[in-house]
């Protein structure tokens, strides 16, 4: 019961850190690329790699002099955080997806 208890806590908080005009916008295209199920989890991947990049690339394009500082790939924290996005990104993406198919009549692949 504890293992399912910390999935729905991790689905919360990734639902919770995607709940954002960042992470929505960056799920919005992501489902506009989405083409049929068969892509869910491995678009869902690639928008997690994209709302890291961009987190890490924010104040360098802010022009506030920042280095580009990559993310510490060997830290628990990093994975979990990481993981956490992924669970955020299914969901939303998964939902933005059913919504597609639903207004567009078959427009998602099947």
């Amino acid at each position: 019961m504890e293992l399912v208890d910390q999935a729905v806590a991790y689905l919360r908080e990734g639902f919770a850190n995607i709940n954002n005009p960042k992470g929505l916008l960056i799920a919005l295209a992501a489902t506009i690329f989405l083409g049929s199920w068969k892509q869910w989890i491995p678009v869902s991947l690639v928008a997690v790699i994209v709302h890291i990049a961009i987190e890490q690339l924010a104040p360098v394009l802010a022009g506030e002099g920042a280095a580009v500082i990559l993310p510490d790939l060997t830290s628990e924290s990093f994975w979990t955080r990481a993981l956490v996005l992924f669970l955020g990104y299914l969901v939303i993406i998964g939902v933005f997806f059913f919504v597609k198919r639903l207004v567009f009549k078959g427009g998602g692949g099947h």
